[in-house]
This record gives structure tokens, C-alpha cells and sequence, in this order.
């Protein structure tokens, strides 16, 4: 049982500026007065990225929820926003129909059941509330030198599983009731610097290591040497609970 709040004092999250395209776009398409959730929401990296390219402007509440207390506190710290500790193989804490965005950024791959997490997500969605969901999808001759407790080679040991295609992605958001509305596949590439630096902050915990990237020249043209995965890719999916 992988223990996560343990895990998240070791796995700290690099904050940055960059937006994909989908996720500008699905943001700017979120109405005024929005209720934006980050499912899985971590350190914050995600809804600060957004705030510092002016795409929650419009927005009227925002959420953050996590397993983890700790990455709740970094959230709250990082973002100023609200929380919701949530409980895992447990109902999400928010009404039905009720949420216009739901951002859910390498969080799936994690829930001990797939389809559960997607059936949620689509219920606290209103009608025409969309979803942006990222997972790592990966090819079958693909390894990598980490282990997960069940003895599988994984990207990463907290990974209950690791989706073998793109169509299985999409199968269970359309098996939620949701509709798909734009796909992005993108080969897996991680900064050489991230591993380092968070071995070096598990030994002595730097001081505003989640901005290091940000306020930092130095380290973030270190940040631009990138290596990729063989056969590892993310999958950025859109999705939109249909009306009526």
C-alpha cells in the first residue's frame, strides 16, 4: 500500500508557465462566473499555471482536491485557493451537476478503479461542463526502471496501471457518458534536472523548491535539457457531459 502522503513529501511538483493548447482552449470556453475543480490538484501547479496566464479571470470558485494533506497545504499555499481532502475508493465531495471545468492532470492512472473515477467525473459535471484528463499511455515493448509494489516495471511506483492505447483512454471517458471532444498524443519527455533536484530536496529541503523553476534563469535553462521515454506517451483528453 503505497503510502501518499509519504509520497508527496518526496515527489514535489515543479511549477511553470506553459499551457498546452487544449487546456487554453477548454479554459477560455468555461463561462463567467465558473466552478473549476482540479481533481488531484497536488501542489497547485496546474491552477497557478492558469491564474499566471490570466485563464481563471472569468472564474467564480475554485477548487482544489487531493488525497493528500500535505499537497492540500502546499496547494493552499501556492494558489490561495479552497480545498477538499478527499478520500480515495470514496464519492467525490461535490454535488451532482455542479461543476462547469474538471481538471484531472496524471491522476487517473493512480485510482484503484478507472471507470469509477470517470463515472464521478461525469456526474459532478453540469450538462455542458467539460473535462480536461492527461494519463500516460505507453506501448507494450516498453520499460522503464521503476517498480511498482506488484512487481510491474512502471514510469512511476504509485501507477496502478499504465493504458497500452490510446483507445482504451477513450473508451472510458465515452463508457462515462461523456463526449469526446479533441484528443492531443504526445511522446514522454522529463527535464534531466527534476530527478535531481528532488533527491536533493528529500536530503535538504530547499526553500520555495516548487518555484525554483520560475525564479530561476539558470535552472530553467537547465530545465530545457529534456530526455524522453521510449514508448511513453501523455494523452491530453477533452471531453464534455452532453445537454439533455
Amino acid at each position: 500500500m503505497v503510502d501518499f502522503d509519504e509520497y508527496s513529501r518526496q515527489a514535489v511538483h515543479f511549477f511553470s508557465t506553459a499551457v498546452t493548447p487544449l487546456l487554453r482552449e477548454v479554459a477560455e470556453k468555461s463561462p463567467d462566473h465558473s466552478t473549476v475543480v482540479d481533481y488531484g490538484c497536488g501542489d497547485g501547479h496546474l491552477i497557478w499555471t492558469l491564474r499566471h496566464n490570466g485563464l481563471l479571470d472569468r472564474a467564480g470558485q475554485v477548487i482544489g482536491l487531493d488525497i493528500s494533506d500535505i499537497r492540500l497545504q502546499r496547494f493552499r499555499k501556492n494558489t490561495g485557493f479552497h480545498t477538499l481532502l478527499h478520500a480515495p475508493d470514496t464519492a467525490l465531495p461535490l454535488a451532482d451537476d455542479s461543476i462547469d471545468l474538471l481538471l484531472s492532470t496524471m491522476v487517473i492512472e493512480h485510482a484503484p478503479d478507472d471507470q469509477w473515477m470517470a463515472d464521478q467525473i461525469a456526474r459532478v459535471l453540469k450538462p455542458g461542463g467539460r473535462v480536461c484528463l492527461t494519463t500516460v499511455v505507453k506501448r507494450n515493448w516498453t520499460w522503464y526502471f521503476r517498480r511498482s509494489p506488484d512487481g510491474r516495471w512502471v514510469l512511476d511506483p504509485t501507477h496502478v496501471r499504465e493504458y497500452g492505447s490510446r483507445d482504451e483512454v477513450e473508451h472510458l471517458i465515452v463508457q462515462s457518458g461523456l463526449r469526446i471532444e479533441q484528443v492531443a498524443l504526445k511522446l514522454l519527455a522529463f527535464p534531466v534536472i527534476h530527478p535531481i533536484i528532488r533527491v536533493i530536496n528529500s536530503w535538504w529541503p530547499l526553500r520555495g523548491v516548487n518555484m525554483l523553476f520560475i525564479n530561476s534563469r539558470a535552472m530553467r535553462l537547465l530545465e530545457k535539457l529534456v530526455l524522453p521515454i521510449p514508448g511513453y506517451y501523455s494523452i491530453e483528453v477533452i471531453a464534455v457531459k452532453p445537454s439533455g
